[in-house]
């Protein structure tokens, strides 16, 4: 099924506003960067997986797997935010069920800085 077109980051300068300005959590296989835009909408998304990572096949694997993470738990990120994955190598030694619970307890830690007024918003 996959997620719209439209809850995606697609341009380099979107991918760049996020690094640069978002919260970053290092979750072990991957990096979990962050920013909650002041106008609200529905979460958006981008994975970055580098060549350092591993061949086309385990790259496309680890954005298929993320993209299929997002869907499903969309709900635990507050209005307006947009992530970036960033895939670090091994990544695929790590099983579906705990890329998902480090991505959920990242999620979590978000949230909470953000209903606490620790995070800022930007734009």
């Amino acid at each position: 099924m996959g997620i719209p077109a439209s809850t995606r980051l697609r341009k380099p300068r979107e991918f760049q506003a996020v690094r640069s300005m978002g919260y970053r959590i290092h979750c072990g296989s991957f990096i979990f960067q962050c920013r909650v835009a002041s106008v609200g909408g529905a979460p958006r998304l981008g994975v970055v997986a580098s060549r350092r990572v591993g061949n086309a096949v385990k790259r496309n694997y680890g954005k298929r797997v993320f993209r299929e993470l997002f869907r499903k738990h969309t709900s635990e990120l507050p209005e307006g935010s947009e992530l970036v994955v960033v895939l670090r190598s091994g990544f695929d030694r790590s099983g579906f069920e705990d890329l998902e619970a480090r991505l959920l307890r990242a999620c979590r830690t978000l949230r909470r800085l953000h209903e606490a007024g620790e995070l800022k918003s930007s734009e």
